[in-house]
């Protein structure tokens, strides 16, 4: 996909109170957690972690909700989150999403294919596949996950760095060129504020 038609579906739908901010509004590729040399693990709701290699998880209407590593099993709701290689998921609701920054303020990404069906004006059903996008933002390892819809919530989120309400508070057609100079603007304002509110090098 090229540049030009990422930064067309930032903030499309303008009336839409639920997700502003679509696919390509934030760096999702960026290696934001720490290098370690302890393979995989689980992390239980008290922090405690469980090492290992492999992971699987799963969770649907008639599946178990279900997290295991190698051959040990946990209830999805006992695990926080995981570490996968350089990745690391942090559970929403009875699902894992990616982090994609991480420090004092974290974000994270989840992809939903989604399937909708509409009917033409002769009547004809047509089926259609996509693939949303939505971001979450978050204040501590252990804080709660705001949905970030788009510049306001950012903005709230991160209130008490005005450096980072600055960076978020460009009109539409500056955040578009911003983020075409710079696909990584966004993760930028959460690292402003982990850098306690100083600009990055």
């Amino acid at each position: 996909m090229s540049a030009a038609a990422i930064i067309s579906f930032v903030f499309i739908g303008v009336a839409s109170t639920v997700n502003k901010m679509h696919y390509g509004a934030f760096n999702y590729n960026n290696n934001v957690e720490e290098k370690s040399q302890d393979g995989n693990w689980l992390v239980k709701n008290d922090g405690t972690k469980i090492y290992g290699s492999k992971i699987d998880w799963q969770s649907g209407l008639i599946l178990k909700d279900q997290i295991k590593i190698d051959n040990q099993k946990f209830q999805i709701d006992e695990i926080k989150g995981y570490r996968d290689g350089d990745k690391y998921f942090g559970r929403k609701g009875n699902q894992y999403i990616k982090r994609i920054v991480h420090g004092k303020a974290n974000v994270y990404v989840q992809f939903t294919q989604v399937n909708s069906t509409s009917t033409d004006s002769q009547g004809r059903m047509r089926n259609r596949t996509y693939t949303r996008t939505d971001q979450y933002g978050q204040i501590g390892e252990d804080g709660k996950l705001v949905p970030l819809a788009g510049q306001k919530e950012i903005r709230e989120l991160l209130s008490d760095c005005p450096l980072a309400v600055e960076m978020a508070s460009l009109s539409n057609s500056q955040m578009r060129k911003a983020l075409k100079r710079d696909a990584n603007y966004l993760n930028s304002i959460f690292e402003v504020y982990n850098n306690n509110c100083k600009p990055v090098k």
